[in-house]
C-alpha cells in the first residue's frame, strides 16, 4: 500500500512539473508570501538570530534549523488556503 501511494505521489509530482503547473503554483505562493509581508518578517528574524549568534560561529545549518519552524508558523492561513485551493484545482483538472 505504501509503495502504491509513493508511486501515485511520484506520478502526480512528475505531471505537476512537466505540465508547468508546479512553477505556476510556486510563483503564486511566492507572490502571496511577498504581499503578506512574510519575506520581510522572516528576514528580520534571521537577521536578529545571526546578530545574536555571530560570536558563536553559527553556520547555515543551525540557522536553518532555528528559522524553518518559525518561518512555517508565520505563513498566513489565507496564503495556505489559497495555495491549497490552487493544488486542488490542479488535481481536479488532472484527474478528469
Amino acid at each position: 500500500m505504501v509503495d502504491d501511494t509513493d508511486a501515485i505521489k511520484a506520478k502526480i509530482q512528475d505531471h505537476l512539473v512537466s505540465s508547468g503547473n508546479y512553477e505556476i503554483i510556486s510563483k503564486h505562493l511566492k507572490l502571496k508570501l511577498y504581499e503578506s509581508g512574510w519575506f520581510d518578517e522572516v528576514s528580520q528574524i534571521a537577521s536578529r538570530e545571526l546578530q545574536k549568534s555571530e560570536s558563536e560561529g553559527s553556520n547555515f545549518e543551525s540557522l536553518y534549523e532555528f528559522l524553518r519552524p518559525k518561518a512555517e508558523e508565520k505563513v498566513p492561513d489565507s496564503v495556505k488556503e489559497d495555495v491549497l485551493e490552487k493544488i486542488k484545482q490542479y488535481l481536479d483538472d488532472a484527474i478528469q
